[in-house]
């Protein structure tokens, strides 16, 4: 790992950027541009070693390749969230950085998690503008105990099920509760979904989607209803990679929905 620090006290501004690329030249740029825009920089081209790193807590940014070998950026971003909401961390703004640039490929990333994007070569002015509004979308402080969903209102989601089981009172002994119907019907849709996008089936994959943005937006669970529109629309477009890319995200924020909902119900 190499490292990169401006010489002089930073100003108040000042990231601390953690450059993940196994490309030398792509990350000594990356690197070379943060330094002009007065944040420090620090190079590490192992994306799982970069994981560690980024938990260290001596980070306030990360830009992320996503093209890398073993584990690429959409891996690592899972295995860091996920260490995030189990430690019940501030997750750290995350910037994927790809030779991609369509508005596919964005909706891809950002659906999957990331903070921002930015495609390469990356450009001094357009890479001050993604650190910008990716510090300034770090979620706030959570009260003392709350456990982290990302992009989701904890609150929200349990005044809803509380809602929904004071609609069905009494003896529940010989059928499931909405939050339970719920529960079975999303993980069906995600499991068709698996199969969907493995047989490039598009009608089977539309239609799960479908079923599982309306079955989303009936719990309020906005950011998995989003995220399951930008898979149907993945799907329609026959982009079968990114399709499966999302769909990670997808699983991901399922279960973390899961969990909160299920520790709701108790």
């Amino acid at each position: 790992m190499t490292s990169s620090t401006s010489s002089s006290a930073p100003p108040s501004a000042t990231a601390r950027v953690l450059v993940v690329d196994d490309d030398p030249l792509s990350s000594s740029l990356q690197a070379h541009l943060a330094l002009l825009l007065g944040h420090t920089a620090t190079i590490e081209p192992d994306a799982e070693r970069a994981v560690e790193l980024a938990l260290s807590g001596d980070f306030d940014l990360m830009l992320l390749d996503l093209g890398m070998p073993k584990v690429d950026g959409f891996e690592a971003l899972r295995r860091l969230r996920e260490h995030e909401a189990r430690t019940e961390r501030m997750p750290l703004p995350v910037i994927a950085v790809t030779g991609y640039s369509s508005e596919s490929d964005r909706l891809t990333c950002l659906m999957a998690g990331f903070n921002e994007h930015l495609s390469k070569p990356v450009q001094a002015a357009s890479l001050a503008n993604a650190i910008e509004r990716a510090l300034g979308s770090r979620n706030p402080p959570r009260p003392q105990g709350e456990r982290y969903l990302p992009g989701s209102d904890a609150e929200r989601l349990r005044a809803r099920v509380r809602q929904l089981g004071r609609a069905r009172p009494g003896d529940r002994s010989f059928e499931p509760t909405v939050t339970e119907s719920w529960a079975l019907s999303s993980a069906k849709n995600i499991e068709t979904l698996k199969l969907a996008i493995e047989a490039s089936n598009a009608d089977e994959g539309i239609h799960a989607a479908s079923a599982l943005k309306k079955s989303a937006e009936f719990l309020d669970a906005t950011r998995l209803g989003t995220m399951s529109a930008g898979l149907e629309k993945l799907i329609r477009d026959r982009a079968w990679p990114a399709a499966g890319d999302l769909l990670r995200a997808v699983e991901h924020e399922h279960q973390a929905l899961l969990t909160l909902l299920f520790e709701s119900a108790r």
